[in-house]
């Protein structure tokens, strides 16, 4: 978080509401955005802090640059607060600076309920039919990790992605998130997106691009913490409509310079091209078994902090190593070589930051003082097991249920001795 924001005394002025039985013919344009506000949290109020507030104002700046064939509409799940009129979750339009409410819900539920992420979805394509589509993740995310006592996909668990606190749903105050093999399952319903734009941490993972890699052609964001501040949406807005690589390019490249230009740090930024998915987590199971020394077997490990970028810590326990770092430190260098190729046609743009902003001041020194230096990674992360007391202990249970995820089981860490009979550390 770069800077305090206080609360303006202005208020977002949205035009009537539109109900579902309006049957006016909607005509079909050529790309719809959804950006998908799950700020039922501190996103919306936290001290100073306005981040939600703020962000739509930046989208109602930015939409002046879109034009008439692009729609670009914003779901809002915000605490009941004095920003907004109520805490009901509420669709509207954004074009030419205005917003437009297209449609408020009766009452409150999670945001992170995927049968309510379904019916938004839903809602938007029926409403805004359009050639292709686009969807932006906004909220808190913690990649693949969820808790061990959550693996359930029928209802909303306990973390990956769309924090909701529940404090206008009950007094009890219980918050859900939205596992990515939930979400990944809601997204088969809908037609294949173009893009998915995760502005919240640590969605980069090989480990989710896998498992969306039906949903969408690209996912980008961060393998790392992203800044309260997030995106800055007056500027990345008519990126969200381009194609090819002009599209992730646009995106990366306007967030990354962004920060770069106010500080001497960044934000860790790249793209999966997920039809190359499949092709790179299987070039990952074979790398494995040619590393320079032989992979070892559990209870050993390797030492993964030689070399490695760690781009996450839950509660001193380094997770979600950058990929592309482990593989060159520890492959013969023909080997990484050939299997660099395949990375690169599933990874075709990132960019490096060495230096990144976290709420964890005691990992400020970790995540800024790397031992390598950018040339070496590739902003994607990947889960390796670690005979350690917090892959076995904790909410999470690494060593546990990473194996809920596809590209988890490509990798087959089995072969190395690691597998759900292992349930604790020696």
């Amino acid at each position: 978080m770069r800077k305090i924001i206080f609360l303006l005394a202005a208020v977002l002025c949205l035009a009537a509401c539109k109900n579902d039985d309006d049957e006016t013919p909607v005509s079909k344009t050529s790309r719809t955005v959804l950006i998908y506000m799950s700020g039922e949290n501190n996103l919306t109020v936290n001290g100073n802090y306005r981040f939600l507030y703020c962000d739509l104002q930046e989208i109602i700046k930015g939409s002046k640059q879109l034009a008439a064939n692009q729609r670009l509409l914003v779901f809002v799940d915000s605490l009941n607060t004095n920003i907004l009129e109520s805490g009901k979750p509420y669709i509207m339009e954004v074009q030419n600076g205005t917003a437009k409410e297209l449609y408020r819900f009766n009452s409150d539920f999670y945001a992170s309920d995927p049968a309510k992420f379904q019916e938004i979805l839903r809602w938007t394509i029926d409403n805004a039919p359009a050639e292709s589509y686009g969807l932006v993740l906004w909220g808190h995310a913690t990649g693949w990790a969820f808790t061990h006592n959550t693996v359930d996909t029928s209802v909303a668990g306990t973390r990956a992605y769309g924090l909701d606190t529940g404090k206008d749903v009950s007094s009890y105050n219980t918050e859900k998130w939205m596992n990515i093999t939930q979400m990944a399952e809601v997204l088969s319903e809908i037609p294949k997106l173009e893009f998915i734009f995760a502005d919240c941490c640590n969605m980069m993972c090989a480990e989710v691009g896998y498992e969306l890699r039906n949903a969408t052609k690209y996912l980008i964001g961060s393998p790392a913490e992203i800044p309260g501040e997030g995106a800055p949406y007056d500027l990345i807005i008519p990126q969200f409509f381009k194609q090819g690589s002009g599209l992730y390019k646009g995106i990366i490249d306007t967030y990354y310079d962004y920060y770069h230009d106010y500080g001497s740090y960044s934000v860790p930024l790249s793209v999966i091209d997920t039809q190359h998915m499949e092709a790179l987590a299987q070039a990952t199971h074979d790398i494995l078994g040619k590393f320079t020394e032989p992979y070892p077997v559990y209870p050993s490990y390797p030492s993964l902090e030689k070399d490695s970028v760690v781009f996450y810590w839950y509660y001193d326990a380094p997770m979600m190593y950058d990929m592309r770092a482990v593989m060159k430190t520890y492959a013969p260098t023909d080997v990484f070589e050939q299997w660099d190729k395949t990375y690169q046609q599933a990874v075709p743009y990132y960019r490096m930051a060495m230096r990144w902003e976290t709420i964890y001041s005691n990992l400020l020194a970790s995540f800024r003082r790397f031992k390598s230096d950018a040339s070496q990674n590739g902003c994607v992360s990947m889960f390796i097991p670690r005979n350690t007391k917090m892959y076995f202990d904790g909410d999470f249970h690494y060593n546990l249920t990473y194996n809920k995820f596809g590209w988890n089981r490509v990798i087959d860490w089995s072969r190395f001795g690691w597998d759900d009979s292992v349930t604790a550390y020696q």
